[in-house]
């Protein structure tokens, strides 16, 4: 890709935070790591937060982030893969403490209790909204909204369309992929990491693409020790993130694990936690820490000629799939926010704020 057209769909955040995804719109349709997020030992009290665009759940979330922080917490900024700009959960750690979350249970995530009251508590913000004014804009609030799901439809088929054209360019050049000696490389970066007790894996996506086109979250650079940047020849990136992904299984390492945001089943991050080194098939963070594995040495691109137009044709298709859905994504963020501005006039924020005051002196008392 040109570095005119990455910059016309992609961007690297810095947010300072431990910060993630827990879903992502895919070539699949929206994709959810909820579970594998929230239901975890690691967690002892979960909130899910109802109420509608505009009601403050991203806002409430920080909030709460900020004051479990200041009392001496760890906090996980989990951000919504359609608007980067707002959370979708927090995950509160501290020793000895049994571990807090909280989370937005809305669509297209939504997260309903299996253990209430003993383990799991709903919060609706949309006891602060004011109904009448909500009901009297009904016809505008529809109208944005069946907006918002024809452009989605239409980003999605984007995307599945460049699953498939991935997908053809993978069998044009998996016979050129020198896969075994690919093994042996990925064994020979494994044999410096010491065996550990017991796998253990949390997902943490560090890209998604929405409303603001194609953002990487640049925590995975910034907790490493030494990051990895693994550079893509033909779609080697996958294969060898793969390798590696499965013999930190078979070591038993203790790994974060990032999904490709649109082919699910591919990795394209793995930060080895106790070691502190990452392998990463994106760009971002300081270059400081960061060095280059480049994986050409493993396609013999030299023999492609009977198929480089096309694979060429596969990649630039790819390209402009991804394009065509961020073009979408756009449509779908006017519609958003014109529904969210409806339900921010209708909304009494003094009293949520003044909810959110006592639920945190409850909470971390």
């Amino acid at each position: 890709m040109k570095s005119n057209e990455k910059k016309a769909i992609c961007t690297v955040r810095s947010t300072g935070e431990d910060a993630y995804f827990a879903a992502s719109n895919s070539a699949f349709g929206f994709q959810s790591y909820y579970s594998a997020c929230f239901d975890t030992a690691r967690i002892g009290r979960l909130y899910a937060i109802k109420g509608g665009p505009g009601t403050g759940k991203s806002r409430f979330l920080r909030e709460v982030a900020q004051k479990g922080t200041a009392c001496g917490w760890h906090s996980e900024h989990i951000y919504c893969s359609s608007d980067p700009d707002s959370l979708d959960g927090v995950i509160l750690t501290k020793p000895g403490e049994e571990g807090i979350a909280l989370l937005d249970a809305t669509a297209p995530h939504v997260y309903e209790p299996n253990r209430p009251g003993y383990r799991e508590e709903i919060i609706n913000l949309g006891s602060f909204w004011n109904g009448e004014l909500l009901r009297a804009k009904g016809v505008e609030i529809a109208g944005h909204s069946r907006r918002k799901q024809d452009f989605y439809r239409m980003a999605y088929r984007y995307l599945a369309a460049y699953g498939e054209m991935t997908a053809t360019r993978d069998e044009l050049t998996a016979p050129y992929m020198r896969t075994q000696a690919m093994r042996a490389f990925a064994e020979k970066w494994m044999r410096q990491i010491p065996e550990e007790n017991e796998f253990e894996e949390q997902i943490a996506l560090a890209r998604s693409m929405g409303m603001r086109g194609m953002v990487t979250l640049d925590t995975y650079y910034a907790k490493a020790k030494t990051a990895y940047y693994v550079e893509d020849c033909r779609g080697s990136a996958a294969v060898f993130l793969r390798m590696l992904y499965d013999i930190a299984k078979q070591k038993k390492l203790a790994v974060r694990v990032s999904h490709d945001p649109f082919l699910p089943d591919r990795i394209d991050g793995l930060l080895l936690i106790n070691s502190g080194i990452a392998f990463l098939g994106f760009e971002g963070g300081d270059r400081k820490n960061r060095r280059k594995i480049s994986l050409r040495r493993f396609v013999e691109t030299g023999f492609m000629h009977a198929c480089r137009e096309e694979i060429n044709f596969a990649e630039r298709m790819r390209r402009e799939m991804l394009r065509g859905a961020a073009g979408c994504f756009s449509r779908v963020c006017e519609a958003h926010f014109a529904v969210e501005e409806i339900y921010m006039r209708a909304m009494d924020f003094g009293a949520k704020e003044s909810f959110t005051r006592s639920f945190c002196a409850s909470l971390f008392k």
